[in-house]
C-alpha cells in the first residue's frame, strides 16, 4: 500500500525537527560531551553523547573509617561500556529510520513516476479531446457545406420540376391539335378514298367497256366473228396495254365465276394481282373456314381474295409472293418470296414459300413450309391451343408464330401490346399492331 504524500511529508518534518533539537542540544553540552557522527550512504548523522557524571563518595558508615569502597569490575564495565551501547541503540534507530526513509524515498520516487506518467497521459488526452475538437469543427462546417448543397439542389430541383410541368403541359396542349389534326386527315383521307373507290369503278367501268370492244378478226370481212378477250392474272392484263391500277375482271382457271380483283400496275414492275389488304378496319376478318375460302370484302378496300382462287392461279404456274406492310409511324417495309405456292382444300391450303428478300426483318415472319390454314372453326395449327380463336382472323399460324395480318385492327394509340392484332414480328415486334397491310401475287419472272 502506497504513503499519502502529506503522511510523507509529515514523517519527514517530525524528523528533521527530531534532529534540529538533538543538534542544539548538542551545542549546549559541546563543552562536557562528545559527539558521534555516523555516515550513510549520502547522508551524515552526528549524535551526541552523553558524559559519565562521578559518583560521590559513599559515607564512612557503610564500609568503615580507614577503606574506600571500590566498585566492582563488572559495575565499572557496564559503566564504561554505556555510551558505546547507547550509541550502538541510537545506531540501530537511525538505521531503521534510515530505511523507512529510504522506503519512503522509493515510494516517492515511485508515485512521481505515476503522477509524470497521469501527467503525459492527461496531456495526451488533451491532445486527443483538441484534435477531436477541431475534427467535429471540420465536421460541422462540412455538414454546413452539406447542407447548403442539399438546399440548392432541392431549389433546382423545383425549377426543373416546374419546368416539365410546363413542358407537359405544352406538348398536352400541341398532342391535342395534333389528334384534332389527325382527325381531319382521317376524315379527308376517308373522304378521298370514298372518291378513288368512285374512281375506280368508274374506270372498271370503262376497262370492262373497251374489253367488249375488242375483237379478234378472221379470215376477211365476210367471216368476220368475235370474241371477248379473258385474263387469268392482273400479269396478263399489263401484258394486253392496261398500265393504270385498278378494279379488274380474271377468269381463273378451274372456277366457274369471273373474280374481280384489284390490279397494282406500279409496285416493283407491276402486274401484282391482290389477294389481301388492310387499311382502315372497314372489314371484320374474324370469318370462318368457308369465308376464307370464297373470299370476302370489296377488292376496291379491305378484302381477302379467297383460299380457293389464290390455290388455283399457284396451281397453274410459279408464282412469287410480295408482302408490304406500314406502320404508325409512317415507316414502310416488304417481305418478298420468289416462289410461293397454296395447297387445295384438302391439303388444308397448305403454305409452301421460299427465296426471302425485303426489308421487313432479317428472316423471314412466316414459317416457309408445311403450315395449314386455320381459322376459329378449324384448328389447323401445331399448337395444343387455338391459335386462331386466341389470336382472331384466319392465318397459316403453325404453333400461333410470328405474324398475323388477319387479326384485329386496332386504331391510332391502341395499338401497342396487342398480342391479337395486325403482327409481323421482325418488322416491329410480336405485340405491335400495324397500320396498313398488302400481299400480293403474280408469276414469277415478270
Amino acid at each position: 500500500m502506497l504513503l499519502q504524500p502529506a503522511m510523507l511529508l509529515g514523517g519527514l518534518l517530525l524528523l528533521m525537527a527530531t534532529m534540529t533539537g538533538a543538534q542544539q542540544r548538542g551545542q549546549e553540552a559541546g563543552g562536557r560531551r562528545r559527539a558521534h557522527r555516523v555516515q550513510h550512504g549520502q547522508c551524515s548523522y552526528t549524535f551526541v553523547l552523553p558524559e559519565p557524571e562521578p559518583c560521590p563518595p559513599e559515607p564512612e558508615a557503610f564500609g568503615g573509617s580507614n577503606s574506600l569502597q571500590r566498585d566492582s569490575p563488572a559495575t565499572v564495565l557496564n559503566l564504561e561500556d554505556w555510551p558505546t551501547q547507547r550509541v550502538r541503540q541510537l545506531e540501530k534507530v537511525l538505521e531503521n529510520n534510515t530505511q523507512w526513509l529510504q522506503k519512503v524515498l522509493n515510494q516517492t520516487s515511485r508515485m512521481e513516476v505515476q503522477l509524470l506518467e497521469t501527467s503525459l497521459s492527461t496531456n495526451k488526452l488533451e491532445k486527443q479531446l483538441l484534435l477531436q475538437g477541431h475534427e467535429l469543427h471540420r465536421l460541422q462546417d462540412h455538414n454546413s457545406a452539406l447542407e447548403t448543397r442539399v438546399q440548392a439542389l432541392e431549389t433546382q430541383q423545383q425549377a426543373e420540376l416546374a419546368s416539365l410541368r410546363g413542358e407537359k403541359e405544352r406538348l398536352r396542349r400541341l398532342l391535342g391539335r395534333q389528334s384534332g389534326a389527325l382527325a381531319g386527315l382521317e376524315r379527308s383521307l376517308r373522304a378521298a378514298s370514298s372518291n378513288s373507290s368512285l374512281l375506280q369503278r368508274q374506270q372498271r367501268q370503262l376497262l370492262e367497256s373497251v374489253q367488249r370492244l375488242v375483237r379478234v378478226v378472221a379470215h376477211g370481212p365476210a367471216s368476220m366473228r368475235t370474241a371477248e378477250q379473258v385474263f387469268q392474272d392482273c400479269a396478263e392484263i399489263q401484258r394486253f396495254g392496261a398500265n393504270a391500277s385498278g378494279i379488274y375482271t380474271i377468269h381463273v382457271a378451274n372456277m366457274t365465276e369471273p373474280r374481280k380483283v384489284f390490279c397494282d400496275m406500279e409496285a416493283s414492275g407491276g402486274g401484282w394481282t391482290l389477294i389481301q389488304r388492310r387499311e382502315n378496319g372497314s372489314v371484320n376478318f374474324q370469318q370462318n373456314w368457308k369465308d376464307y375460302k370464297q373470299g370476302f370484302g370489296d377488292p376496291a378496300g379491305e378484302h381477302w381474295l379467297g383460299n380457293e382462287v389464290v390455290h388455283q392461279l399457284t396451281s397453274r404456274t410459279a408464282y412469287c409472293l410480295r408482302v408490304e406492310l406500314q406502320d404508325w409511324e409512317g415507316n414502310e417495309a416488304y417481305a418478298q418470296y420468289e416462289h410461293f405456292q397454296l395447297g387445295s382444300e384438302g391439303q388444308l391450303y397448305r403454305l409452301s414459300l421460299s427465296g426471302y428478300s425485303g426489308s421487313a426483318g432479317r428472316q423471314s415472319s412466316l414459317v416457309l413450309q408445311g403450315t395449314n390454314f386455320s381459322t376459329r372453326d378449324a384448328d389447323n395449327d401445331n399448337c395444343l391451343c387455338k391459335c386462331a380463336q386466341m389470336l382472331s382472323g384466319g392465318w397459316w399460324f403453325d404453333a400461333c408464330g410470328l405474324s398475323n395480318l388477319n387479326g384485329i385492327y386496332y386504331p391510332a394509340r391502341h395499338h401497342v401490346r396487342k398480342l391479337n392484332g395486325i403482327r409481323w414480328h421482325y418488322f416491329q415486334g410480336p405485340s405491335y399492331s400495324l397500320r396498313a397491310t398488302r400481299m400480293m401475287v403474280r408469276p414469277v419472272g415478270i
